[in-house]
């Protein structure tokens, strides 16, 4: 069910409620990647790879429901999130490489990736998962 809008500009409110969402999948990306690597000892580009794909679900759901308030059905826009995630992984997993390469920590890399991947992610969300409301 979409939520009503508060009576400011939809731009405005796609934003905020990016930061919201995104801010939620962020921070459970950072809790998973330093979870996994400082705890476990896995490391950084596994780390940052399941920090990634683990939170789909709620992230799926705030992005549809709160930031863009979707009418495409799940059976399409799922599938073309669930690939973006993936391919938000993958380019998450070498910049997180990149970075341990040329000897930066992963207590920056891991937010610094994190960071470009959700910049990248709305607007592909934007224009061609959850265009049609």
């Amino acid at each position: 069910m979409p939520t009503p809008s508060i009576g400011v500009n939809d731009g405005l409110r796609r934003v905020f409620f990016f930061l919201v969402a995104g801010g939620t999948g962020f921070a459970l990306y950072l809790v998973i990647s330093y979870t996994l690597h400082y705890f476990f000892h896995v490391g950084e580009v596994i780390s940052v790879v399941a920090g990634t794909l683990l939170p789909i679900l709620p992230t799926f759901w705030m992005q549809r429901e709160l930031t863009f308030r979707s009418n495409e059905s799940h059976s399409r826009s799922f599938p073309r999130y669930f690939a973006l995630q993936v391919c938000n992984a993958g380019f998450i997993a070498m910049l997180t490489a990149l970075g341990k390469f040329v000897g930066l920590p992963a207590v920056i890399v891991f937010p610094l990736c994190g960071l470009i991947g959700a910049v990248i992610s709305y607007y592909v969300q934007a224009r061609l998962i959850f265009f049609a409301n």
